[in-house]
């Protein structure tokens, strides 16, 4: 894949021992799946030091050793490459790997309904190209690069989310991504500790631009009233929006709840079904058939692929226990995702009570407890029979919820093992059952234990 002198080229880094004629097959960071052959990177974090499993990996075969310091532990006929920093030498290297290849690129961003719009247009642009795309989450500046470095001849598209959660790294991201597409899904309260406000947000977010290749395309959403200002730019790039407004290039005309989703009629007549119970992943497939008209695949294929296509893990994945709905929303939440969310469970019909455990939305900066406390409105509109919360935050909720609805139950406790005993106490058939929170709080937790015993 690469030589030793190319990587010094790419990164700016020095050898400091061994041979730079010498060829790396790929590139890894993690000691624990090292192949002969590869290129180790050895990335420092705030729990973790590569550096310290110098010798492991040589000892599993690896070719060369990107370092950010000269002592380390290894043989001294193995290339080791010293660079300021690995972490930002990891994205370059996988800059310049992205730059050998001249097929489209689409980077997804957003505060909400990333994963799922990455994972419907790699399902949609698969029916026609060979798709690369992030695996899970891997959306920061390691996930990324790790997926861009994955890249070979055989790829005729790349589908890449692009997620940040402090200024700046979305640029970076750009940077190394240089997309020919670019997606924005909304704008909304998301990592504000780092951003401070929605404006921070936009500013975040639409940084991207600047990376976009100039004849490339920028694919937003129209009903979103930051994103719409893109419209607005003077940018050279063709623009293609899509939502409910009439004048969006892609536009709904009609969302019907059918069964177990969507049947979705657009304005040029044409009909999608998505089997997803939550009516804002009706955006995301939005976004993806945007970019399904922009590549030239053919419409009947992408709506085939929408009907086919599974939520991804921990993003309103629905499990019927014994006539209990449980609805695992648990990858992460910000005020966006628990809105759409609650919508979702106000849209289902049962015959019982509807449940929301949720636990802390973190990163909102000093005014978390407002946002947390206009989720409690939104669980009161969306009928919430009772809210179990978990988290000093998350109390706010349920008093909120109660305040506006007052036949509505807020239970505050001290940790999710009490949430269950409350759960398997009141929770009876007919009953519906969302349990959300940000990724900190581990709430899938929650939905695990609920599995393991409701199956029993």
């Amino acid at each position: 894949m690469f030589t030793i002198r190319e990587i010094m080229k790419a990164t700016g880094g020095r050898l400091i021992r061994g041979s730079a004629k010498k060829q790396v097959r790929g590139v890894s960071t993690d000691s624990r799946t090292i192949k002969a052959g590869d290129l180790f990177v050895a990335l420092v974090g705030e729990h973790f030091d590569g550096h310290r499993f110098a010798r492991e990996v040589v000892q599993a075969g690896a070719a060369g050793i990107l370092v950010s310091r000269e002592n380390v532990d290894a043989p001294a006929d193995v290339p080791l490459i010293l660079v300021a920093d690995t972490t930002r030498a990891f994205g370059r290297l996988a800059a310049f790997h992205r730059s050998r290849f001249k097929i489209p690129v689409v980077a997804i961003t957003g505060s909400a309904g990333k994963t799922s719009t990455k994972e419907l247009t790699a399902a949609v642009l698969g029916t026609k190209y060979k798709v690369l795309f992030n695996k899970g989450t891997e959306n920061n500046h390691v996930g990324v690069p790790r997926t861009l470095l994955q890249m070979t001849r055989r790829h005729q598209a790349a589908v890449i989310e692009v997620g940040t959660n402090h200024p700046g790294e979305i640029a970076w991201l750009g940077e190394i991504v240089r997309p020919t597409v670019a997606v924005f899904t909304n704008i909304g309260a998301s990592h504000l500790a780092g951003f401070g406000d929605l404006e921070g947000v936009f500013a975040e977010k639409s940084s991207l631009l600047d990376h976009l290749a100039p004849k490339g395309t920028v694919i937003l959403n129209a009903d979103d009233p930051f994103l719409a200002r893109i419209v607005k730019m003077k940018r050279p790039q063709k623009i293609l929006t899509y939502g409910t407004q009439k004048k969006a290039g892609v536009h709904v005309q009609k969302i019907v709840m059918d069964g177990a989703g969507f049947r979705v009629t657009l304005k040029d007549k044409k009909v999608f079904f998505l089997p997803s119970l939550a009516q804002g992943n009706v955006m995301n497939a939005l976004a993806a058939l945007s970019c399904a008209r922009i590549l030239k695949v053919p419409t009947a294929k992408a709506v085939k692929a929408l009907a086919s296509s599974v939520p991804p893990k921990g993003r309103m994945v629905v499990h019927d226990l014994k006539g209990v709905l449980l609805i695992d929303d648990t990858y992460n939440a910000n005020p966006v995702s628990c809105r759409n969310a609650l919508k979702a469970l106000s849209l289902i019909p049962r015959r019982g009570k509807a449940f929301f455990v949720v636990g802390d939305m973190l990163e909102l900066g000093p005014e978390a407890r407002r946002w947390h406390e206009e989720v409690g409105e939104e669980a009161a509109r969306a009928g919430v029979d009772q809210v179990i919360s978990v988290g000093d935050l998350a109390r706010h909720i349920g008093t909120r919820a109660r305040r506006r609805k007052k036949s509505l139950l807020a239970r505050h406790v001290a940790g999710k093992d009490e949430a269950l005993r409350i759960l398997f106490a009141d929770v009876r058939p007919g009953d519906v059952v969302l349990v959300k929170g940000s990724r900190g709080m581990r709430m899938e937790e929650i939905v695990e234990k609920v599995l393991q015993l409701g199956k029993g």
